[in-house]
């Protein structure tokens, strides 16, 4: 194991010429062959400060998310990159290296490699450190106990399932990718519902050596989970929470860095749903801030993820408090329950838990809190939140599950099932609840999903309050978080204004969160009784939102009405907001949401300026790395509204690449900017 490997190395006394090789690389180094090929992750120096992704992705459908992530996490590695790349893979050339990988999701570069390579890649500009991407016992991985045998699945009645699929929901058309050891595919209850696409002829790709075409299963692990998930009940038995949903195969190897070329690709090829019952252990000594930042691009890309918080919750001498939790359960999640009131930094795994069939506590299910704490572990930085002792930490884990004794396919008998205990066993029913929420609504963000989940969920015995460590928010019920959807979408709504123009009232407002279908505006003079609705079809798309009432006579007041309708269900009012057009200042400083957004040809741009407005002004196009990219228009700042289109192109007439880009409008007046997404 890694920490005892540096253990060993320091009552030794062995010391590397490099510093960026990390004490456990180094003392693993000492004991192999300098012609032989050690597997080792390369993190890149540059990396995306914590958050960031997370924001430039907000109000952004799923499909422009999974874009962003991958264009700016892909761009900023291109750059960074270039150099280690080039060298390792000429050194795998010649015959020093092998399996050069890059991985654009945490910035990092993985490889097989000799002792010279190692020493020599450590020293190249941009390096921030070279560890052993150490290959862990797959035991040591799985958080699987032995079970008992049951005669149903009991686990899919109790989180109420079936009251579910009655109203019609079982996962149809939601892609769950299963991270773990394969799946036999071949299994009845599975075979008519196993993703398909071209250049993938086993459902999947496999990320842990050998042939990329093998996502079998060959201990059993992987497809007992994929049948919690998706089993339909073909052979007999009624197995899978979402039993209608598409079932994509990940195949892991039992080292980090195939875990994030895993989810890369996952989010890529468009998964719904993550579900991982493999979990990297605190004496492994976890690549941590990697796992963070890892889940950070998974919630950006709108991908919901769940993942096992292993069985050590008895062994805390071992495995102690706060890294009880292994990595990435440790992870934020996406959204902070109330009682979490240590509020910090969000990412995108759900840690589940495991209960039994009296929705006890499995007492080896892992324990939390986890802390994020630069002075208690050093490989956590750059995040240093959620401190514990003194403070709360991080409350984990969010959810509990049925994991004891469970019911599943059997990877061996391609009609027989198997019992399995554990949190691996409790993860997937999360996983299969997201996707029958999903299906519901196939919008909501993995926040929501969260949210609906946790508090819906039955307090388990022993629990005493909303979310505690060691039992999260109680057990799921997938019927009632349902329920809880269809009563609110939770809509937040950050403002909504109106504003009283020379001829018309300009309202604006915007949505901090929440899945909605659109908005209706009504109004009504003041003084009066009633509202009349002033749009014929429904206002949708992006949030912020401006409308124009243009239908108005000049010093009338007038208000307004914002009426918000969700997915399903009713909808919601808000107002009035007053106003009065006539105004002696017909225009204000304001730069209006580009149209169309995305965009693939042009983007068209509104702006005003206020009488009294001196100077220049100028509206830029900049990237995320604050470069400019092109003018869109400049000039003396007269008062007045305009429009300008921009063909996308750069200063130079080069069309720019798909990402996120800033308009930026500046004036002596003030200055203000807006996000355009461009796609091909």
């Amino acid at each position: 194991m890694k920490r005892l490997l540096v253990m060993t190395s320091l009552i030794a006394g062995i010391t590397y010429a490099t510093p960026k090789v990390t004490p456990q690389l180094a003392a693993h180094l000492e004991e192999v062959s300098a012609a032989e090929l050690v597997r080792i992750i390369v993190v890149m120096e540059a990396q995306m400060p914590p958050g960031t992704i997370t924001a430039l992705t907000e109000g952004l459908t799923r499909d422009e998310r999974r874009l962003v992530v991958e264009q700016e996490l892909g761009r900023l590695a291109e750059s960074s990159q270039r150099e280690v790349l080039a060298y390792l893979r000429g050194r795998a050339a010649a015959g020093y290296a092998a399996e050069v990988k890059s991985l654009w999701l945490v910035n990092a570069v993985t490889a097989r490699a000799d002792k010279e390579t190692i020493e020599r890649v450590s020293t190249l500009p941009g390096v921030a450190f070279v560890d052993w991407d150490e290959e862990v016992p797959a035991a040591a991985l799985e958080d699987v106990l032995e079970g008992v045998a049951d005669e149903i699945a009991w686990g899919v009645e109790k989180i109420r399932a079936p009251d579910v699929w009655k109203e019609g929901y079982d996962g149809t058309d939601i892609v769950v990718c299963v991270c773990d050891g394969g799946v036999n595919y071949n299994h009845v209850d599975l075979a008519d519902h196993m993703w398909s696409k071209a250049g993938y002829p086993n459902h999947g790709r496999n990320f842990g050596g050998g042939d990329p075409n093998d996502t079998m299963d060959y201990n059993g692990h992987g497809t007992h989970v994929a049948g919690t998930v998706a089993s339909d009940g073909t052979a007999g038995s009624q197995c899978g929470v979402a039993p209608n949903a598409t079932i994509m195969v990940a195949k892991l190897g039992s080292w980090e860095g195939s875990w994030f070329e895993a989810w890369q690709w996952a989010i890529q090829e468009g998964a719904d749903v993550i579900t991982q019952s493999l979990s990297m252990k605190y004496p492994f000594s976890p690549l941590y801030a990697q796992h963070r930042q890892a889940s950070e691009g998974i919630l950006a890309a709108g991908v919901v993820h769940a993942n096992s918080t292993g069985n050590q919750g008895h062994q805390l001498s071992t495995h102690p408090l706060p890294f009880n939790i292994p990595a990435p359960a440790n992870c934020p999640p996406p959204w902070l329950h109330p009682d979490q009131t240590l509020r910090e930094g969000k990412a995108g795994t759900m840690g589940v838990g495991s209960t039994d069939d009296n929705d006890l506590r499995v007492y080896s299910s892992g324990r939390g809190p986890a802390s994020w704490d630069k002075s208690r572990h050093g490989n956590v930085a750059p995040y240093d939140d959620y401190h514990w002792d003194p403070g709360m930490g991080l409350l984990k884990p969010d959810v509990m599950a049925p994991g004891n004794n469970v019911k599943s396919c059997d990877y061996q008998n391609i009609s027989g099932y198997i019992f399995k205990s554990g949190t691996s066993m409790a993860t997937p029913h999360v996983a299969g609840a997201a996707a029958l929420l999903l299906d519901y609504l196939d919008t909501l963000p993995p926040a929501q999903i969260q949210k609906a989940l946790e508090v819906t969920a039955k307090p388990c015995k022993g629990q005493v309050k909303g979310k505690e460590n060691d039992y999260g928010s109680g057990r799921i019920d997938v019927y009632e978080a349902l329920q809880q959807l269809k009563r609110s979408v939770g809509i937040d709504l950050k403002y909504f204004r109106a504003a009283g123009m020379a001829d018309h009232v300009r309202l604006a407002w915007d949505c901090e969160d929440g899945t909605y279908a659109g908005f209706n505006v009504y109004r009504g003079a003041e003084g009066t009784a009633g509202r009349e609705r002033l749009n014929a079809g429904l206002i949708a798309g992006r949030a912020p939102f401006i409308y124009e009432d243009r239908n108005v006579n000049a010093g009338v007041g007038y208000n307004y009405w914002l009426e918000v309708i969700p997915g399903t269900g009713k909808g919601v009012l808000y107002g009035p907001a007053s106003a009065a057009p006539g105004a002696e200042e017909a225009y204000g400083f304001a730069l209006e949401p580009s149209y169309p957004n995305p965009a693939t040809t042009e983007a068209n741009i509104k702006f005003s300026l206020p009488a009294g407005v001196s100077g220049e002004y100028a509206l830029a196009v900049f990237d995320l790395a604050g470069r400019k990219v092109r003018t869109v228009a400049a000039g003396a700042g007269a008062p007045g509204g305009y429009e300008v289109a921009w063909d996308l192109a750069d200063d130079a007439g080069r069309k720019v690449a798909p990402g996120v880009y800033l308009c930026w409008l500046s004036a002596s007046c003030g200055s203000a900017g807006r996000r355009v997404v461009v796609t091909r």
